[in-house]
């Protein structure tokens, strides 16, 4: 008989029978149900078990009302002990699950009764609120993470049919979001309500809702506010786009003999908030090589993607010169710059790409980013708004994701993909585009407030409209490892 339990109860359930080889197989003893202060939809399940033993939850729900078809989950593992607190992070709305206790000691496993748990109905404070109907085509294996940018923030992940499966709160406002491949949650955070990609702040939460790190402007050493990028490299480092701002005499140009120029850096620090490296755009480029920099000082370049390959060079984004720079990680030096005006490459005029976003690049040397299409940065046009005539220079824009084959050797740029999305969703700033697999891609509109899926030719198949805008849109396959299930 199942022992059905609801999950915001304390409740204790003690094993009496284990089975009759108890000598062989690790023991299982109390198991206790626990919300989780401020997020409803975790849920912990604290379990006793014998001396040094792995321990982890396999729960599942049915797809359908014969319960013939269902979804298999796991928690993360908790190793070596004989008290655990198992989390479960991966669950939905308004879905009775069913769930054993794993205990593993020794090659040895025991296997508790089945219960049952019910998640709640739903959180209507929570800003996400997808129409079933739009993205009832979807279905996809993995799940996407994306942020919501309002006062509080919340940093989401949703599965493959759109579901919300886990949240994370704060005060603040998320302005960037990352999940890492450590599996933790780095976000950029700010107390304004604008939607822009600055902040004073950057936090990191592990998959459980804890805390593991924050640095703060004017704090620790650091005096430099981020903006539009972090991550953790390889080694664990946080790396972000930091603002870098020089007085510097334009009067050359027209300007003051003290002026301020506001340009772009690659900072990285460790977890004790020790920097680790650092780079200024001001150490390999001077403004007053720019005859435009009376308009652009205030922002003069632009950075707003960062990524690091594993050779340990990075490529940096420049939205305002539509170009993509590789830096050497150890010198600081330019290997290369990709697009613009004065690009190393040869590109074939239908790739040309402008104001792009959210660049990626594999061992392939296999480049894929946003296009955002901004005729504003179209390289050699002086950035504005408008034309001479008074019309719309975005008019017929459109944005797309382009893949290209990047040749060091020929310094040739091959197209390998394009995918161009309806012009109703371009977006003239900010957004992401990545393939979940061969047949479907997800583009994050921030200007629209969409995430769409798209199919090969760009035709939308799924539509997602959100309460408040996000950055990007990030794909992941997993949450975490579910290797020792195996």
């Amino acid at each position: 008989m199942k022992h059905y339990l609801v999950f915001f109860l304390f409740i204790v359930i003690q094993l009496l029978s284990l089975g009759c080889d108890q000598g062989t197989k690790p023991q299982i003893g109390i198991i206790k149900l626990n919300s989780v202060k401020n997020n409803i939809l975790k849920i912990d399940i604290d379990v006793q078990t014998s001396k040094d033993t792995d321990a982890y939850v396999q729960y599942w729900c049915f797809n359908d009302n014969e319960k013939k078809d269902s979804t298999l989950f796991y928690s993360p593992i908790s190793r070596n002990k004989d008290d655990h607190n198992l989390r479960l992070i991966n669950l939905k709305f308004n879905t009775s699950y069913n769930f054993n206790v794993v205990a593993k000691k020794n090659g040895n496993k025991r296997v508790s009764k089945t219960y049952c748990l019910n998640t709640a109905k739903e959180a209507p404070w929570i800003p996400y609120y997808p129409d079933k109907d739009s993205i009832a085509a979807v279905n996809f294996d993995g799940y996407l993470h994306f942020h919501s940018r309002q006062v509080p923030g919340y940093m989401f992940i949703i599965d493959g049919k759109g579901q919300l499966v886990s949240y994370q709160k704060n005060e603040a406002n998320f302005k960037v979001s990352k999940f890492t491949h450590k599996g933790s949650l780095l976000g950029i955070l700010s107390s304004d309500t604008l939607h822009f990609t600055n902040g004073e702040k950057i936090i990191e939460y592990n998959q459980f809702g804890s805390v593991l790190f924050e640095a703060e402007t004017g704090k620790d050493g650091i005096e430099k506010s981020f903006h539009h990028e972090i991550d953790l490299d390889d080694n664990g480092n946080i790396m972000t786009l930091v603002y870098e701002e020089k007085i510097m005499d334009l009067s050359s140009l027209g300007g003051k003999t003290k002026d301020t120029v506001r340009g772009d850096g690659i900072l990285v620090i460790d977890h004790n908030k020790e920097i680790v490296w650092e780079w200024s755009v001001f150490d390999v480029m001077d403004p007053l090589g720019d005859e435009k920099i009376l308009e652009s000082k205030k922002d003069w370049l632009h950075a707003n993607s960062l990524f690091k390959d594993k050779q340990g060079d990075y490529y940096i984004s420049f939205r305002n010169i539509s170009q993509i720079w590789k830096i050497n990680g150890r010198t600081g030096d330019i290997i290369w710059k990709l697009g613009g005006e004065d690009g190393d490459f040869e590109i074939p005029k239908d790739v040309v790409f402008s104001g792009q976003h959210n660049i990626r690049i594999n061992d392939k040397n296999e480049l894929t980013l946003l296009d955002n299409g901004n005729m504003r940065f179209e390289p050699g046009r002086m950035p504005r708004p408008i034309n001479n005539r008074g019309q719309d220079i975005n008019a017929n824009a459109r944005s797309r994701l382009l893949k290209l084959s990047i040749d060091t050797l020929q310094m040739k740029v091959t197209p390998l993909d394009s995918v161009t999305f309806p012009k109703r969703y371009f977006t003239h700033s900010q957004g992401s585009a990545e393939y979940i697999n061969d047949s479907l891609v997800v583009f994050c509109s921030t200007n629209t407030n969409r995430i769409l899926f798209t199919d090969q030719n760009g035709e939308i198949v799924g539509n997602i409209p959100l309460e408040y805008s996000t950055y990007r849109v990030q794909y992941l396959e997993e949450l975490y490892s579910t290797d020792y299930v195996k």
